[in-house]
């Protein structure tokens, strides 16, 4: 059982990767940015840490410095603060009993530190503020000082900050908030909503004995970069979403080219069923018609009946095979299978079928052939007969003239041998609509409101695709009121390296002249047409009273082949059902066996099977009874499933042609 795709899978499976990939590479971005504004963070939390532990070092020597001398001058204080620490961001003064100024470390700064004033916060907690300083106040030992003031200018926090161009860094210090430029930037919706990363820390000023304060840090995608990305995923989106359309759209395909297949599948096995049902009645028609014509119980007036009802049912065959083939080229099966063809019986049977329309109507058959020609050639003589008939039909039915040329000779084309058929007719020629019909079925192109009853219009069509099938090639040439010359170059192959000789010389090495048409045909109509009858004539003295088992569910179909089989001079026993006819070989070995494949309860090749197995020994598997087996169909052995597994059965089509039997036969017993 074939697996069936199911689309929907497909495009389901196409959008959820392009889901995932945009995913991750959204993801990745988030990340990427997300990692930058951690790594920046970092590096301000750690100089925001450095600073304090500066700060923290400075407060903490200035108070040893307090601490290690009973008593520090000014000029001490100054000269230890300023020229040995270097303060440059912070400023530390001391107040004395009087809470005025007594020491600073940078006298520079005395007048704008006098503008500061001392306050008790809620903590009843003395505080100095100065507009533009943060400060923290600490006790200290030292005889007419009470505090040291130790403050930080926000201007200098600020340009340390501004260093700093790819993130937002604030602080936020005794209620007042210090941020660089990049905090000042405005955000997108975007920018906030898809690609903002904050971070904040507490720090605490106990230690210096002031307040706590926050460090604030948040960073935002650039726009550029975020459009690049939307950019991105955009494209891929519309790229993974029309391949998943696409893909989806290719397996709908392929699904309606199956669920098509299976259709034709279907229609071309009714079709092969139909078929054998049909040729069934017309193989029993056909065979009572000649069993009645070789029995000369007629008056010449009943011959001639006999002739229009042989004539009627090859007609018949002719629609059910043009069908059937109709429908091959549609699903494109036609297969070329080429066997061994007696070229002469085979012109001779063209010849034959046409002798009843012949008898009836007033239009002729002439039938010319170029000489040489090989007594055998491997061809598909069904397909080839069909053909030349199919286009001889038309002619007869449309062509208002009495007569119709068949030109049969053999050519060479590119290095390959085929044969070349030239019908032509004599009648009004063919109009555009009938040439369109080449490659458009259903078109017969006549006015005539009967010719186009008369048909269904798929016999040009036909033609034209088995030929193109096998190889060949068609070609029509049709004038006004000079009639239609159909031209079909079928491949073929010789039987021997010897007569493919002998035919290059003869057919390539000149042309046979025109005058010399003629007498090929009374050559192949008189003396090779007597020797094939000689030959037939061997071959019955040959196979008199040789048992052959004929195998059919239709009575009227048995009674025929057996008809044709004891004309042969064969011993015929029939069955009709697998039981009986497996019961016959239990008693007896008949050295042939001919049966129907399609039987009631079963087919010949699964019957053949069995009873193969009733020849076979059980212990060496070895086969101790030989019988030759034939399988007659009305279908072509590729379409007759497993065939190929019985390379020892002989296949033929129906009705039966008891001189292509002979022949198989004269090839095993030779």
């Amino acid at each position: 059982m074939k697996f069936k795709p199911y689309s929907i899978c497909y495009l389901i499976v196409g959008l959820t990767v392009t889901f995932c990939i945009d995913w991750l590479f959204w993801s990745h971005s988030q990340r990427e940015f997300a990692e930058f504004h951690d790594e920046k963070s970092a590096a301000s939390a750690m100089s925001a840490h450095d600073m304090l532990m500066q700060h923290k070092i400075i407060t903490r020597s200035i108070h040893s410095f307090f601490s290690a001398s009973m008593l520090v001058t000014k000029k001490e204080f100054t000269e230890f603060t300023h020229e040995l620490l270097k303060i440059k961001s912070a400023i530390a003064f001391t107040i004395g009993e009087d809470n005025k100024l007594a020491f600073i470390s940078n006298p520079e700064f005395e007048d704008e530190i006098k503008q500061g004033r001392f306050t008790v916060n809620g903590k009843d907690e003395l505080t100095f503020e100065l507009a533009g300083y943060s400060s923290f106040l600490m006790p200290i030992d030292q005889a007419k000082q009470r505090y040291m003031v130790y403050i930080i200018s926000h201007g200098q926090v600020l340009e340390r900050l501004n260093s700093e161009e790819d993130i937002c860094i604030a602080f936020m210090v005794t209620g007042k908030l210090l941020s660089n430029h990049y905090c000042q930037m405005q955000l997108s919706d975007i920018q906030r909503t898809l690609f903002y990363y904050q971070s904040e820390e507490q720090y605490h000023g106990s230690e210096f004995g002031g307040e706590d304060f926050t460090l604030t840090t948040w960073y935002s995608a650039p726009i550029d970069e975020i459009n690049e990305i939307l950019l991105i995923i955009f494209l891929f989106s519309v790229t993974g979403v029309g391949f998943s359309i696409l893909l989806y759209l290719k397996v709908e395909q392929r699904n309606m080219l199956y669920k098509m297949r299976i259709e034709t599948d279907s229609k071309v096995a009714v079709l092969s069923a139909i078929n054998h049902e049909i040729r069934t009645p017309i193989n029993a028609v056909l065979g009572y018609s000649h069993m009645l014509k070789n029995a000369d119980c007629c008056a010449p007036q009943g011959d001639m009946t006999i002739n229009k009802i042989i004539w009627s049912a090859n007609l018949l065959h002719s629609v059910a095979e043009n069908t059937l083939n109709f429908s091959k080229a549609s699903a494109d099966k036609l297969m070329l299978e080429n066997q061994a063809t007696d070229l002469a019986q085979f012109i001779n049977n063209i010849k034959e079928y046409y002798i009843a329309f012949s008898e009836t109507g007033d239009k002729k058959l002439n039938l010319f052939i170029d000489k040489p020609l090989p007594p055998s050639i491997a061809i598909d003589s069904t397909k080839l007969y069909q053909l030349i008939t199919n286009i001889i039909n038309n002619a007869f039915k449309y062509s208002t003239g009495k007569q119709v040329n068949c030109h049969i000779a053999l050519k060479r084309y590119q290095n390959s041998p085929f044969l070349r058929v030239a019908i032509r007719d004599f009648g009004k020629g063919m109009s555009k609509a009938s040439m369109e019909a080449l490659s458009r079925p259903f078109t017969a192109g006549f006015p005539n409101s009967a010719a186009q009853q008369s048909g269904i219009g798929i016999g040009l069509y036909t033609c034209k695709q088995v030929i193109e099938k096998v190889g060949g090639k068609i070609a029509i040439r049709s004038r006004k009121g000079q009639g239609t010359l159909v031209i079909i170059r079928f491949p073929f192959e010789y039987m021997s390296s010897d007569i493919k000789a002998s035919m290059l010389d003869g057919v390539i090495g000149g042309k046979a002249a025109k005058a010399d048409q003629v007498p090929a045909l009374a050559n192949l109509t008189s003396s090779s047409m007597g020797e094939r009858a000689q030959e037939l004539e061997r071959s019955s003295a040959l196979y008199q009273l040789k048992p052959i088992l004929l195998v059919d569910d239709n009575l009227f179909n048995l009674e025929v082949c057996r008809s044709m089989l004891e004309k042969q001079g064969f011993s015929v026993t029939t069955r009709r059902d697998a039981a009986s006819t497996i019961e016959h070989i239990k008693n007896t070995t008949p050295e042939i066996v001919l049966m129907d494949y399609r039987l009631e309860e079963t087919n010949g090749l699964a019957l053949i099977d069995e009873l193969m197995e009733l020849q076979t020994d059980g212990a060496t598997q070895e086969r101790i009874k030989t019988t030759h087996y034939f399988i007659l169909s009305a279908n072509e052995k590729s379409e007759i499933p497993f065939s190929e597994e019985y390379p020892d059965v002989f296949f033929m089509q129906k009705p039966l042609n008891i001189d292509v039997f002979i022949q198989q036969l004269d090839k095993i017993y030779a």
